[in-house]
């Protein structure tokens, strides 16, 4: 399963404690998309139980941690509405799957910790609109989150580009190492790295039998390597802020230990984003932070153009006391930035940072000269701006032509289906809605064209 996003905003940084870097299950298997949603329920689950131990109210056994379903995945691939489905299949790995934990460090002893689960509790509870998820972690987990003696700092955007299981977790432990002044990770046996880079259990089971679990025969460290582990160090050197190299000692022909080579990157001087005074303003305004506007800048069509679009709208937005609080404020920029870049021309497409704007345009004499455009316009812009203007009869037709010309190709999702029955009970119109209705009014409005043309040529 590819699990990448490449083009995600820049994400939390989370303090993972380094007795939690190397999971090892025994029993079950975890995705790729369950590691990366582990990763963001201990920043979520650290935040609210740090934030419990300041005001003097630690949790108690019973409590759970709880947050929006939105707000976990806001960072992670997928639409919103896939994950409503999805979000159970992998609690259900997380709370099935056995693992075993094993510290990169000399000095922190997990052994005695056994096999658990990732996750003690897991509920999804809809409240209204939203759903909601109530999590609890293993008293060993809990008791390392409350204060970490040694953790390593995770940036959650590199994690997220990853796409394969032993690349996540090779990422995870040469993060361990990036300060290393010697430049290398931990020297272990090659079995420990094949079970420390698998993400379902890859030890012959003896004396015990468990349930959908056969028996699985080790694995040799020379197949793994060839068939996840050489893709995983080129995915972190093209994809992340590490470059890291194998390292295999040998006696005689055989391998018997294994480390990496890690090194911090240099960002190129031509990769500093340099953003407008305006953008940099509109960004400290809405709370979005500055890397985030960057790596939206240089990651979209359109780039600070269809950024400066954004904002305005997200301005918009911010400023409804009518609607719930946008929680995430770098995420709903995201989408409002995807949602806009398919209006942007090839031509907008080559507006960046580095790209003046062309001098206004000489007006009519004793005129003052034309003043350039926020936003390059296109038919589809054209259109859009049309919808939201028209009669709320005519608005509700075509959103019912939409919703139908959605439902046949296949992308009515609930989501979708929602939005439109929100709009005919009363409700605003916007999202993917609009952009089909967009798309119609255009078609429309083509073919209306052509056809007072050809009855002038007759």
């Amino acid at each position: 399963m590819d699990t990448s996003q490449p083009d995600r905003l820049a994400a939390q940084v989370l303090a993972k404690p380094n007795e939690l870097l190397v999971m090892i299950p025994t029993a079950g298997r975890l995705s790729p998309l369950s590691r990366k949603l582990f990763n963001e329920l201990l920043f979520e689950g650290g935040r609210q139980f740090q934030a419990r131990l300041e005001r003097g109210a630690p949790m108690l056994a019973e409590e759970t941690f709880e947050a929006r379903l939105a707000s976990l995945t806001a960072n992670l691939p997928g639409a919103a509405s896939t994950w409503t489905t999805a979000a159970k299949n992998h609690f259900h790995e997380m709370m099935s799957t056995l693992v075993e934990w094993e510290s990169v460090d000399k000095n922190a002893q997990t052994e005695e910790w056994g096999e658990m689960p990732l996750l003690s509790v897991s509920k999804i509870i809809k409240r209204g609109n939203d759903l909601f998820v109530q999590w609890a972690f293993p008293p060993e987990v809990l008791v390392a989150l409350k204060d970490p003696a040694f953790y390593t700092k995770l940036n959650l955007q590199y994690v997220g580009q990853l796409r394969t299981y032993a690349a996540i977790s090779l990422y995870e432990i040469c993060s361990r190492y990036r300060t290393n002044p010697s430049g290398v990770t931990c020297v272990q046996p090659p079995d420990w790295w094949v079970e420390a880079l698998s993400g379902r259990s890859v030890r012959v089971v003896t004396g015990r039998k468990l349930k959908d679990a056969p028996p699985q025969p080790k694995r040799e460290w020379r197949k793994v390597k060839s068939e996840s582990v050489l893709d995983a160090i080129e995915e972190i050197n093209a994809k992340t802020d590490l470059t890291i190299q194998l390292i295999e000692k040998r006696t005689g022909r055989a391998v018997t230990a294994v480390q990496f080579g890690v090194q911090r990157k240099r960002m190129p001087e031509d990769q500093k984003a340099s953003l407008p005074a305006d953008i940099v303003q509109k960004g400290v305004a809405v709370g979005v932070p500055l890397r985030d506007l960057a790596a939206l800048a240089k990651s979209v069509r359109g780039g600070i153009e269809t950024v400066r679009a954004a904002l305005t709208r997200m301005e918009q937005r911010l400023g409804r006391d009518d609607l719930v609080p946008i929680e995430n404020r770098s995420a709903y920029l995201r989408s409002m930035v995807t949602e806009l870049e398919g209006y942007v021309d090839h031509g907008a497409a080559q507006l960046t940072s580095h790209t003046p704007l062309p001098a206004p345009a000489a007006g009519p004499k004793g005129q003052p000269p034309q003043v350039a455009q926020d936003v390059e316009e296109t038919p589809l812009s054209v259109a859009r701006r049309t919808v939201d203007g028209l009669p709320r009869e005519a608005k509700v037709e075509l959103a019912r032509k939409a919703f139908e010309s959605m439902r046949a190709k296949g992308l009515a999702t609930a989501s979708i289906a929602h939005s439109f029955a929100r709009f005919i009970d009363g409700g605003s119109l916007g999202g993917f809605l609009l952009a089909e209705m967009a798309q119609i009014y255009a078609s429309d409005a083509a073919r209306n064209a052509d056809s007072e043309e050809g009855a002038q040529d007759e």
